[in-house]
């Protein structure tokens, strides 16, 4: 019994001795001081996708008990790059090239705390699409198939416009809003016998229209 008892009187002031530095080291209401910390890259087209690596950051924080004075910005969330907080967006450049982005973004106040983690995520999408006209032909019901290609770099679908030109003729068709690769759409084209061009205008989630487009022939008889 007096093993245990002596066993139990050492460990006792050993935690509290831990308890009381930790104490030391981390404000009491550090946390709970933090109520709100949020942030986001713009998106003025709201498609999660923008066309430049250069993005506006919005960021809001909330600290009951200390004043904010920096908000920091971090592409790994290792290293971090601080900025006086206003509440108002900052500028920031992602790095790397086209592709899905992720900001680390934190708040710091005047006590010294700094507030949890928050994650802004956005695509960048920094080339127009290209587009192929691969072919078109008669089908049933005066109807025509006319078969594409799209391709884009940073963007999973495009705003997709058919346009057929032909002698005092141009014809323009809403294709929709349609995903990248090989596509195919059945239309009904209402033209007059004879020999046309046609092309497929795309503007990607970025905004950024094509940037290359292969035109193609279609013979009506």
């Amino acid at each position: 019994m007096d093993g245990v008892r002596t066993t139990k009187a050492t460990a006792l002031p050993v935690l509290l001795a831990g308890a009381l530095l930790f104490m030391a080291l981390t404000p009491a209401n550090a946390l709970a001081a933090w109520q709100d910390a949020r942030a986001s890259i713009d998106d003025p087209l709201g498609t999660g996708v923008v066309p430049f690596l250069n993005v506006s950051v919005t960021n809001q924080a909330r600290n009951d008990t200390s004043h904010i004075t920096t908000v920091q910005f971090s592409d790994d969330g290792e290293s971090w790059y601080a900025e006086p907080y206003t509440g108002q967006p900052c500028d920031w450049v992602l790095s790397g090239e086209s592709g899905h982005k992720q900001l680390f973004v934190r708040f710091g106040a005047a006590d010294g705390s700094v507030s949890p983690v928050v994650k802004a995520a956005i695509d960048v999408d920094t080339a127009g699409p290209v587009t192929m006209a691969r072919s078109a032909r008669s089908a049933s019901g005066g109807r025509t198939m006319v078969s594409y290609t799209v391709r884009d770099a940073g963007s999973s679908r495009v705003d997709a416009v058919l346009v057929v030109k032909g002698k005092g003729v141009t014809k323009r068709l809403e294709l929709g809003r349609v995903a990248t690769g090989a596509r195919r759409a059945l239309l009904k084209l209402r033209l007059r016998k004879g020999t046309y061009t046609w092309r497929v205008q795309a503007t990607d989630l970025a905004g950024r229209e094509q940037v290359k487009q292969v035109a193609g022939t279609l013979v009506l008889r």
